[in-house]
This record gives C-alpha cells, sequence and structure tokens, in this order.
C-alpha cells in the first residue's frame, strides 16, 4: 500500500528525471541558420545542380552567369546583374531563402539553372535582387508543358517558400520554370 509519502517521492523522482531530459532541449541553443556563403556552396556541391556558365540570350557577360553568380556567393562576393538587364550592372547579395530552396530542390530534382541575378527580364523583376531563379531542365528533361515534373517543381518551390512561380502558359515563361523567394 502507497502512502503520501511515497507517493510525492516517487513523483518527485519523476519530474527529475524529465526536466533533466526536457530542461536541456529547452535550453539548448538554436542550430545556427546557414550562411549565404555556405548555402552557395552546397548549391556548387550538388552535382545534379547545374549552373549555365552562359547566357541563352547569346549575350555575352561572364561576370553575371548563374554559375558565376553562385561562384562569387560562395567566395563572400556579391552577385552581378547584366549590362542589358533594366538595372544595368549591379551588385546583389543573393537570398539565402533561394539558395536555401534550391539546395533543398537538389535533393529531390537535378535541374539545370539558366538565371539568377544575370540576364534581362521585366523591370521589377525578383533576379535583379537575387531572390530568383530561372531552371529549363528537370531530371535532364527540358521544360515545356508536356512535361510531367514541370507541375511538381513549381509545387516543390511553393512548398519551400517560393512567392512568385511561373512556368509554361505564363507569358515569357514558356521554356522555364522560374521561382521567387523574399528576400
Amino acid at each position: 500500500m502507497r502512502t503520501k509519502a511515497t507517493t510525492a517521492t516517487a513523483a518527485a523522482s519523476v519530474t527529475a528525471v524529465a526536466a533533466a531530459v526536457v530542461l536541456p532541449l529547452l535550453t539548448a541553443a538554436p542550430a545556427a541558420a546557414a550562411s549565404r556563403q555556405d548555402l552557395a556552396k552546397d548549391v556548387l556541391a550538388d552535382d545534379g545542380i547545374t549552373l549555365l556558365d552562359s547566357h541563352v540570350s547569346g549575350n555575352d557577360h561572364p561576370e553575371s552567369t548563374a554559375e558565376q553568380n553562385v561562384i562569387d556567393t560562395s567566395e563572400g562576393n556579391p552577385a552581378s546583374t547584366s549590362p542589358w538587364s533594366d538595372v544595368g550592372v549591379t551588385d546583389v547579395d543573393l537570398s539565402t531563402n533561394m539558395l536555401e530552396g534550391m539546395v533543398s530542390l537538389g535533393k529531390t530534382y537535378s535541374y539545370r539553372v539558366t538565371t539568377i541575378a544575370g540576364g534581362d527580364h521585366s523591370a521589377t523583376s525578383y533576379h535583379y535582387a537575387g531572390t530568383a531563379v530561372d531552371i529549363d531542365q528537370i531530371d535532364g528533361d527540358p521544360v515545356n508543358s508536356g512535361n510531367s515534373k514541370v507541375s511538381e517543381l513549381k509545387q516543390a518551390c511553393e512548398d519551400l517558400g517560393a512567392v512568385e512561380i511561373l512556368g509554361p502558359g505564363d507569358a515569357g515563361h514558356d521554356t522555364h520554370v522560374h521561382c521567387a523567394w523574399e528576400s
């Protein structure tokens, strides 16, 4: 038969064990968010992510290609827009939200990026802020209205927090998926 003292002792023991398990979890510092530079390195290290080292328009400005944008960021430098863009050549910091999205997409898909900050887009494009990526191949197949993975990739971008998602059927986006995040 349990007495009040035995019950109180047992309750105190359970409370002490629970505190020993839960308290460190509550007081542990949260993991530091990956830096822009580290995320860019992760993108470069992913063999499934191809970054173009040229512009699909045929214009020549090696400093503003998708590949160079990510290399510059991985080295702690800003990315560059293109001279024929609506903003001219400017320095931009690539968004950590976008880079996290790119890394996450790379866990499910292999894909090719044609443009990040470079190229020519609408005057208010997310690209010029370093927050958008254009993808023209998914798992080796070109992006077009017949590619069944287009809708999957667009949904994945939305699930990863993209605020603007365009693709085949949207004006100017028949050959690529455009995903943009807040900065």
